[in-house]
């Protein structure tokens, strides 16, 4: 089959669009302070519109390719959320709030990911994307830093769009010794270390375990000493976390930073910050309903408050769907990503390893499935890289 490359740098485009235009609105928002005023509402919705003009853009390279998938992913969302609507009704409000971010975002992502042929037209535009998110979540950083703009304690939002750059350049990186790639890993790393969360962290390592556990397999005399060199300088940090936590946590302090995730690291203990109440809640209310679940959405209305979610993705899936429907589609997903890690194509490893980082990692302590389009890409990558292009293990 002939591969369309203008096509595929259409859908790439719309693919990474969202990473682009939401870490500059966020930008735009922190930098002029407009969070919860109508100028930000507005900024918020051109930057819907712009991501939605570049998936109408790419749609009719989409839809040659991929009208039946289009058709029935769509017909199979509608008819599951509406059988939700039917049968648990109290979880109306939370339902329609899901639409958007369902239909508008996740599911396009989904189903043009799916539509990709040639993955790397898709890995340049991720590069170049990368380096967007990077001048302006770095820019940012600077400027939160300096004391010019605020994001509150912490910004979780911030480390989730550095994380892009973070695992592409360290990906660069662990291939090839560059100083650039070593510089923009570094400034990524520490931006999420001083600015943001700890989950961003979890999946950085987990990233380049995956990425080293498979490199160990394919060592050649050219690289045993630089891999040797990265293993026994992430030793060598691992050993002295504490001291370079500390140092680290007074440069800060210096310039009026508090580091949550530093403080946490440096405490010593295992802060769960409320997630243990919100497990506790959620598996009593399964509990009660284990066959049927409590229907998409009800882990917002059992948590009770704004923004509440079950931060974790086997909870959630059970939560939404109980434990047989439920447990079976979480094993499907489980087997579809230990069939991509045992793949003997390297590119489609390392490719899949990108994505595990980006957006299922975290999904194990924060965000939701629903709504992550991360997630959603994953998923595409999975389906088509190990069922429809018939991939094997030998």
């Amino acid at each position: 089959m002939v591969k369309n490359k203008s096509d595929d740098q259409k859908i790439s485009i719309a693919i990474m669009a969202s990473f682009i235009v939401l870490t500059i609105q966020y930008f735009l928002l922190i930098y002029f302070n407009l969070i919860g005023t109508a100028a930000g509402s507005g900024v918020q919705l051109i930057s819907k519109v712009l991501v939605g003009v570049l998936f109408l853009y790419a749609l009719p390279a989409v839809l040659k390719r991929s009208l039946g998938k289009f058709i029935g992913v769509y017909f199979v969302a509608i008819f599951i959320f509406l059988l939700n609507y039917l049968f648990f009704p109290l979880n109306h409000f939370y339902l329609k709030q899901l639409i958007f971010p369902l239909f508008g975002m996740c599911l396009p992502a989904f189903i043009y990911t799916l539509s990709l042929r040639d993955f790397e037209i898709f890995k340049k535009v991720m590069i170049k994307s990368s380096y967007i998110v990077f001048f302006f979540g770095a820019l940012l950083g600077l400027i939160i830093v300096s004391g010019n703009a605020t994001a509150g304690s912490y910004s979780m939002a911030l480390s989730y769009y550095m994380l892009l750059p973070a695992i592409l350049f360290l990906d660069s990186l662990i291939d090839k010794y560059s100083n650039k790639a070593l510089l923009f890993s570094l400034i990524s790393i520490f931006v999420i270390l001083a600015l943001g969360s700890r989950g961003a962290l979890l999946c950085i390592v987990v990233f380049i375990a995956l990425k080293m556990i498979r490199l160990i397999f394919q060592l050649s005399y050219s690289k045993v000493f630089y891999n040797l060199l990265v293993v026994v300088s992430l030793v060598f940090l691992s050993l002295n976390l504490d001291k370079l936590f500390n140092m680290l946590y007074e440069i800060l302090n210096k310039y009026d930073i508090n580091s949550r995730s530093i403080k946490l690291f440096l405490s010593g203990e295992v802060h769960l910050s409320g997630r243990d109440y919100i497990y506790e809640n959620l598996i009593k209310a399964v509990m009660n309903n284990p066959f049927l679940g409590l229907g998409l959405g009800a882990d917002r209305r059992i948590i009770g408050k704004e923004g509440g979610y079950a931060h974790n993705f086997f909870l959630e899936m059970v939560v939404n769907f109980g434990v047989i429907a439920g447990g079976i589609a979480i094993l499907i997903i489980l087997f579809l990503l230990v069939r991509s890690l045992l793949t003997k194509n390297l590119n489609n490893y390392f490719l899949i390893i990108i994505w595990i980082g980006l957006g299922f990692v975290h999904l194990m302590i924060s965000s939701s499935y629903i709504t992550d389009i991360k997630f959603w890409i994953l998923l595409g990558l999975l389906i088509k890289l190990n069922l429809e292009n018939g991939e094997r293990l030998t």
